[in-house]
């Protein structure tokens, strides 16, 4: 048998190495890439909740003045002379049903929330 015109072909074992490194380049890619994605939604999403975080306490510090000067409301009504009992309670529930009525109402000199 002659063996001189047989041609030389790679084994088996190179080309499966071969291939399995580029299946592994892929597998490397594929995973830095859904890394980094992970990575940006979980910015993505700590970003969202420092802003709702911060929206979420400016309203609830906002509620508490409202409730604050709710309870205020009716003894600053009581202290403004010339109001009957009857128009402290209209005042008093028309002021409530607006609260940032209630806030310009304590913002006036008490000199001029009769006429306001």
């Amino acid at each position: 048998m002659d063996v001189s015109t047989t041609q030389l072909q790679p084994s088996k074992s190179n080309q499966d190495g071969s291939t399995s490194s580029k299946k592994k380049k892929k597998i490397s890619d594929g995973s830095e890439q859904i890394s980094a994605s992970i990575t940006n939604a979980a910015i993505f999403l700590g970003e969202k909740i420092r802003t709702v975080h911060l929206e979420l306490s400016r309203s609830i510090a906002s509620e508490k003045v409202i409730q604050e000067s709710a309870q205020k409301l009716y003894p600053a009504l009581c202290e403004i002379e010339g109001l009957t009992e009857d128009e402290r309670y209209c005042a008093l529930s028309k002021i409530t049903d607006h609260p940032t009525q209630m806030l310009i109402f304590f913002s006036l000199h008490s000199s001029v929330r009769l006429e306001w």
